[in-house]
C-alpha cells in the first residue's frame, strides 16, 4: 500500500488580487478578498434603507441611505449583505478558511451621531420594507445579533469619509456555516448618519468589503 499523498495544487488565483498561495502548505501567505459592486465583475451588494414613515416603500435604489433615530420624526435603518462572498470559485473566499480580518468600509457625506453595526440573523427579502421586518429590526439576539459588530466613533463630521467597521466575527460565522444574512445599521441618536450605496455613480464611493483569510488545509488522496 502506498502511503496518501497531498495533492499540491502551484497555487489559487483570485480575481484582482496578487497574493498566490499554496493550499497545502501551512505557512501559506494569507490571501486578500475584495467585493465592492462593479469592481473585478462584482455585483452582488444589497443594500436598502427601512424608513418608519414609508412603512412599505422600497427603497432599495436610491444612491444613499440613511441610519437616524429620529428621521423626520421616524426611525431609519439600513440593511447590507454582499452575497456570492463564499465559495469555490475563482475570488470567492472558501468555506472552512480562517478568517484574519474583514472591514467593511462606506464612504459617508453627513455628520450623524454613532452608528452600530450588527449581524442579521433573520432572512430579509432583497425589496424589504419597514413593514415585512415588523417595524424595522431590533437587535435582540432573534433579529440581529445583541453584539455590535462594528461602530462608528463619536460623531462624524466629514464630506465622503471613508468609515471602517470591523466584521471579521461575522465573515468567520458565515465562513463556518452559518448563514449569511448581512447586517443592519443602527444610529444611537437622533443626528442622521448618511452614507453612499452600491447604487452610487462613482464605484469608489460605493461600500467595500476587504477580507484577509488563509485558505483550509488541502484534502489528501489515496492512491
Amino acid at each position: 500500500m502506498k502511503i496518501a499523498k497531498p495533492l499540491r495544487m502551484a497555487g489559487i488565483l483570485l480575481a484582482g488580487l496578487t497574493t498566490l498561495a499554496r493550499a497545502e502548505d501551512p505557512a501559506s501567505p494569507s490571501i486578500r478578498a475584495s467585493f465592492r459592486t462593479g469592481e473585478n465583475k462584482y455585483n452582488s451588494t444589497i443594500d436598502l434603507e427601512l424608513w418608519a414613515l414609508a412603512p412599505t416603500t422600497i427603497l432599495d435604489s436610491n444612491p444613499n441611505a440613511t441610519a437616524d433615530a429620529n428621521n423626520d420624526g421616524g426611525e431609519s435603518q439600513v440593511l447590507m449583505r454582499f452575497e456570492k462572498i463564499l465559495g469555490t470559485e475563482p475570488g470567492q473566499i472558501p468555506p472552512g478558511s480562517t478568517v484574519k480580518s474583514a472591514t467593511l468600509i462606506v464612504s459617508a457625506f453627513d455628520q450623524g451621531d454613532t452608528v452600530h453595526v450588527h449581524r442579521m440573523l433573520v432572512k430579509w427579502p432583497r425589496q424589504a420594507t419597514w413593514t415585512t421586518l415588523v417595524g424595522g429590526v431590533t437587535a435582540d439576539g432573534f433579529e440581529a445579533s445583541r453584539h455590535r459588530e462594528g461602530f462608528t466613533f463619536g460623531k462624524i463630521a466629514a464630506n465622503s469619509s471613508s468609515i471602517p467597521f470591523d466584521v471579521t466575527d461575522s465573515v468567520q460565522a458565515w465562513v463556518n456555516g452559518e448563514p449569511n444574512q448581512g447586517w443592519v445599521f443602527i444610529n444611537s441618536g437622533g443626528n442622521g448618519w448618511d452614507f453612499y450605496t452600491s447604487e452610487f455613480d462613482d464605484l469608489k464611493q460605493r461600500p467595500h468589503l476587504m477580507v484577509e483569510y488563509t485558505p483550509p488545509p488541502a484534502r489528501t488522496a489515496a492512491r
